[in-house]
């Protein structure tokens, strides 16, 4: 594996896990596109991306968004949060018509490769993480919950803390310090991944998190000072 694929994989397998083209397999929903009609782009056909029930509607919302750079008018890019510092690849909109997921408002949307999510207070997840049946899953170095809606296939419904700090922290173990531990983050990424992936597939990836971001900060070292001793 070379850097640059190990350096994306660290900064984004806590909260991805499974490396796949974006929003790139087809997957049942309840909106369906058809070759003869371009899905509507409204908060409800976002809400269906949002609740893992439109892997269609996942798919037309990245392709306005990242190919077409045309975003409805009723969402706008929005500045980055402090919650979310640190992270790369995510993209967030505010929404002046809100979405809904899975029944609850949502105002403020990011996409992040294969997950479209909102941003709620740490409270508001873990409610939702009980009301919706999400398991922790096993992943030591960070916080992330899942319910697959097909075990075989997927999409999965899941819950997850922002990344930046788990960056800084791999990052700085690759040039030899070590950071304090942080506390829990105040608030959970909720959404759906469109991963073509299975439970299995995903528990597994999940297990060797730690031993592939603790590879991934020795190569990056060993990247930046090429005539150490390795």
């Amino acid at each position: 594996m070379n850097l640059p694929l190990k350096l994306y994989w660290s900064m984004s397998a806590l909260a991805i896990l499974l490396a796949s083209p974006a929003l790139a397999y087809a997957q049942a929903g309840n909106v369906e596109a058809t070759d003869e009609e371009t899905m509507a782009l409204t908060p409800e056909t976002l809400s269906d991306a949002l609740s893992c029930r439109s892997h269609e509607a996942a798919m037309a919302f990245a392709s306005a968004l990242f190919l077409d750079d045309k975003a409805p008018d009723w969402m706008h890019e929005a500045e980055e949060e402090k919650d979310v510092e640190g992270m790369i690849g995510l993209y967030a909109y505010r929404l002046s018509h809100p979405a809904s997921l899975r029944g609850e408002a949502v105002d403020r949307v990011y996409f992040m490769k294969d997950w479209v999510v909102a941003l709620w207070p740490r409270a508001r997840a873990l409610a939702f993480i009980q009301a919706q049946n999400l398991e922790r899953a096993p992943i030591k170095m960070t916080e992330q919950y899942y319910r697959f809606v097909d075990p075989e296939s997927g999409p999965m419904l899941g819950a997850f803390e922002p990344t930046g700090n788990a960056t800084a922290a791999m990052l700085a173990r690759a040039f030899g310090a070590e950071l304090p531990p942080t506390p829990p983050s105040e608030s959970l990424f909720v959404g759906c991944n469109y991963a073509p992936a299975s439970e299995a597939n995903f528990l597994e990836a999940a297990g060797q998190t730690e031993e592939m971001m603790n590879g991934a900060a020795r190569d990056i070292g060993n990247a930046a000072a090429p005539d150490q001793p390795r």
